[in-house]
């Protein structure tokens, strides 16, 4: 993870309030916060492993 900040916006009252948070910690519902660049990274990374056991199923080897 990076040192970038991620927003999130919390309900309060009749408006809302700005929550700073680091990139790579839980969010205020559980959730994993990442920033847009670590966000772009994780998606080719899970792309990349998909492609990669399919290749193994096909190969008969199943997942890794």
């Amino acid at each position: 993870m990076c040192d970038n900040v991620v927003y999130q916006y919390v309900p309060c009252g009749y408006d809302y309030r700005e929550v700073e948070s680091k990139c790579g910690t839980t969010g205020i519902h559980g959730e994993l916060l990442l920033c847009d660049s670590c966000e772009h990274t994780r998606e080719r990374r899970e792309a990349d492993s998909d492609a990669d056991n399919a290749w193994l199923r096909s190969a008969g080897w199943g997942e890794m």
